[in-house]
């Protein structure tokens, strides 16, 4: 989505006034998240909050439009997934009844995310759930199909302008190495 430059400013100075006409106002936003390897795993050292599984971390960089830039961690984690077969551990499996064979994969993650910056900047804590349809090659090796994430702010650092910010975002597509859109809500009280 390309907005040209006036268009941009707009957006951001109507953004950024709705919270001061509003108590709680949740706006909507869009932008773009792009994930790249972390192998020094650096979400692992952000504390319990945050607890990665199997060194699956990742630099985030998340642009929302009207907000200032983001940037931080997240890490693959393993957690409860409930369903008609019982409790299991993420990552998991959907299987498909009539080959046996998984058609999508659930993975969950955790994230701490930095909006802003000085004594502005906030960070977000986060809860992420990632389903990815899998699919098959001719070879039988399999392939990821489409890919949503669901994030979910849990809480943030108590400090800056997003102190007190609430809401949810989706990731439409992989954004691992590439940039992959985001929908969503802020709530600023």
């Amino acid at each position: 989505m390309k907005l040209s430059t006036s268009a941009k400013i707009l957006a951001s100075l109507v953004l950024g006034a709705l919270p001061a006409f509003a108590s709680a106002a949740c706006v909507p936003v869009v932008g773009s998240v792009k994930l790249l390897p972390d192998a020094s795993c650096a979400i692992n050292a952000l504390g319990s909050q945050v607890p990665a599984f199997q060194n699956q971390c990742f630099r985030v960089a998340l642009s929302l439009l009207g907000f200032p830039s983001a940037s931080g961690y997240a890490g693959v984690t393993a957690e409860p997934l409930a369903g008609l077969a019982g409790t299991t551990a993420t990552p998991a499996a959907v299987i498909n009844a009539a080959t046996q064979l998984p058609r999508q994969s659930i993975q969950t993650a955790r994230s701490a995310v930095s909006i802003g910056s000085g004594a502005y900047r906030t960070t977000l804590f986060t809860n992420d759930v990632i389903v990815a349809q899998v699919t098959y090659n001719a070879d039988g090796s399999t392939a990821v199909g489409a890919v949503t994430e669901q994030i979910l702010i849990t809480g943030t650092d108590g400090k800056g302008a997003y102190s007190k910010v609430t809401g949810n975002l989706t990731v439409l597509g992989n954004s691992i190495g590439t940039s992959a859109n985001v929908t969503g809500k802020l709530c600023l009280p």
